[in-house]
């Protein structure tokens, strides 16, 4: 599969999304599977676009496709600040609602998209794996 950098503004997206649809054409993947996998990119893209460089930086996506078991693996990486999004404990739904607070909920979103999701910091760098099976 074809990789991908894009600097880290949230309007790059685009190239991200043009990628990612790129990516299911090859493999098939539509529908429900598809969705998902676009918002819990778009979610994750969108906290390194705000959070990770003080200025602008890279972001670099690359896919992989195991036929056998359906499972695609797309990986997120960036060079920015140290940040594991796996240790912000899953909000409380009910509560955030009744307070109307704003934010927070990509990574828990994202976790509900995707089959398996893990994080990993390799060369000073963030790396974030997104599984999901395709059907």
């Amino acid at each position: 599969f074809p990789e991908l950098s894009v600097d880290s503004p949230i309007e790059n997206f685009v190239f991200v999304k043009d990628w990612l649809q790129s990516i299911f054409d090859i493999i098939g993947c539509s529908g429900k599977p598809a969705k998902q996998l676009f918002i819990a990119v778009d979610e994750m893209f969108t906290n390194i676009a705000h959070y990770a460089y003080q200025d602008v930086g890279k972001v670099y996506f690359k896919a992989s496709f195991n036929a056998d078991d359906k499972n695609l693996k797309i990986s997120i990486i960036d060079n920015g600040d140290k940040y594991n999004p796996l240790d912000k404990p899953d909000p409380d739904i009910a509560q955030r609602i009744k307070d109307k607070t704003v934010g927070g909920l990509g990574i828990f979103m994202t976790k509900k998209m995707v089959d398996k999701i893990e994080y990993a910091r390799v060369d000073n760098s963030n790396v974030l794996i997104l599984l999901k099976k395709i059907n």
